[in-house]
């Protein structure tokens, strides 16, 4: 593919992935975990990481800043094992 006559080459696969283990509170969809590298640093200067809920649909689809200090609060993380 070309973008603006440069050939586009593919993102390492840990540019973003799904997380397994964090969910959306308001719709139950697994989020996704963002490096903020090429057009996400512009958009997120001071983030690293960007987390977003993977339902388009959803409120939580614009996504927050993820980090040691900030956990979103519209995720969860299913409970391990049995009660």
């Amino acid at each position: 593919m070309l973008n603006g006559g440069v050939r586009m080459e593919a993102k390492r696969e840990n540019s973003a992935k799904i997380n397994k283990e964090v969910f959306c509170k308001d719709c139950g969809w697994p989020v996704v975990d963002a490096c903020c590298n090429d057009e996400m640093s512009k958009l997120h200067p001071e983030s690293d990481w960007w987390w977003y809920c993977s339902n388009q649909g959803c409120k939580n689809h614009k996504g927050e800043d993820f980090g040691v200090s900030n956990t979103p609060k519209w995720t969860f993380r299913p409970k391990q094992g049995k009660d």
